[in-house]
């Protein structure tokens, strides 16, 4: 499994973008297969997004001790 890298944060927000615009055309076309891997896709990225804040606590926290230390 990759590590998420917060710094491609954006990355992360602008692939979600484009997968609910597909998303979109294919309920639109009725391609429900591809509907289907799309919401799957979005699972995923919700996942990351979930990891991302989580790695922005802990990297808060941990400034805030070592500011404390100093």
């Amino acid at each position: 499994m990759l590590r998420l890298d917060l710094a491609q944060e954006l990355r992360l927000l602008e692939i979600e973008t484009n997968t609910r615009q597909r998303l979109g055309e294919a309920q639109r076309m009725q391609w429900l297969g591809e509907a289907a891997g799309l919401r799957e896709s979005l699972r995923h990225l919700a996942d990351k997004k979930q990891q991302a804040e989580r790695m922005r606590a802990q990297a808060g926290h941990s400034e805030a001790g070592v500011a404390s230390l100093g």
